[in-house]
């Protein structure tokens, strides 16, 4: 089940959030980058996302369990040409390739529309072979890629942008 989150979805989507980073980008971050990753942190970070409200913040659960989210909203750094940005999408690795992030992405894209937007972008790491694989299948057109600097690594981060929201294949 898809479903927009609430204020007590903080301490779950953190969980995800810490969970999915420490399983994604393992041998990609420094280690020590990782480790200091804390889900207090983040149950913070999401409760102000999600009390601001200037983003649709979607869950996916699994029974009564929170094993997906994405957030999304107005592109935040200027790129040209969209207005929209899926900023994070994450789901827990034992929930992986049964759909949840397909249906996280439809949620998001209904998000973006609600809020006027037509079309997307979403940043990825270049050496994220698994998440670009996942964009191209929904159809995203890679744009571009830029250094980022993530803890103490510097590493390459691509985007894939689709021009409208209805070309997003699900």
């Amino acid at each position: 089940m898809i479903r927009t989150a609430t204020l007590s979805d903080a301490p779950a989507i953190a969980r995800v959030h810490v969970s999915s980073w420490l399983s994604t980008y393992r041998g990609l971050l420094p280690d020590g980058f990782l480790a200091s990753l804390s889900e207090t942190n983040y149950t913070e970070r999401w409760k102000r996302v999600i009390t601001e409200g200037t983003s649709k913040v979607v869950v996916a659960e699994d029974g009564a369990e929170v094993i997906g989210f994405a957030s999304g909203g107005r592109e935040r750094a200027g790129e040209s040409g969209y207005e929209g940005e899926l900023y994070a999408i994450y789901v827990l690795d034992a929930a992986q390739r049964r759909g949840f992030g397909r249906e996280l992405v439809r949620a998001s894209v209904d998000g973006l529309r609600e809020l006027g937007l037509t079309d997307m972008i979403i940043w990825v790491l270049r050496d994220n072979r698994p998440g670009r694989d996942f964009y191209e299948r929904l159809g995203g057109v890679y744009v571009r890629s830029q250094p980022i600097t993530i803890g103490s690594a510097t590493l390459e981060e691509v985007s894939y942008g689709w021009r409208r929201l209805d070309d997003v294949r699900y």
